[in-house]
């Protein structure tokens, strides 16, 4: 059971790590491709701080077992939880910051525009979100507030594009 969990802890905490470098990498790419000005939406704080703060806290209680207690099960334990939880901390900066121009959004790893976006819709179920489908593209799950905020920048787009016809 605890080489499941190592293993499990490791997949979490490189999947995380994985996913923020490929993020900021094509964020990166974004933001020099569209110089623009655009608008920065975030929700990630209170999220990054509650994860940050349990997998800072497991780590204190992982040392404490080892040093303290001398009890090796629970010291991994509290590393598997803190890597776990650091790696969804990770996630948060993914999933919980988009960059919105005036003519598309970016969000996790790539570009969106507006126009590819066929729906946002709340999503029919127990947790709030708005699902993202688009023309081509996959669709996508996002928060409620980001969701709103994005029907609205489409709704702004369209009525710009209808004006300046």
């Amino acid at each position: 059971i605890l080489a499941i969990l190592i293993v499990f802890g490791v997949y979490e905490l490189y999947k995380g790590v994985r996913q923020y470098m490929d993020h900021n990498k094509e964020k990166n790419e974004c933001l020099q491709t569209h110089k623009g000005e655009y608008t920065f939406y975030e929700e990630y704080k209170l999220w990054f701080s509650i994860y940050l703060i349990v997998s800072v806290g497991s780590l204190i209680a992982s040392v404490y077992s080892m040093m303290i207690n001398k009890d090796y099960s629970y010291c991994i334990a509290f590393l598997v939880l803190s890597a776990c939880t650091f790696g969804f901390a990770l996630d948060c900066l993914v999933k919980r910051r988009a960059w919105f121009y005036e003519d598309g959004f970016f969000y996790e790893k790539k570009f969106y525009r507006y126009k590819s976006v066929a729906a946002v819709r709340p999503k029919k179920s127990f947790a709030k979100g708005y699902d993202v489908t688009f023309i081509k593209d996959p669709a996508m799950v996002m928060t409620k507030k980001m969701g709103e905020y994005l029907e609205d920048r489409i709704k702004e787009n369209r009525k710009k594009k209808k004006h300046n016809k």
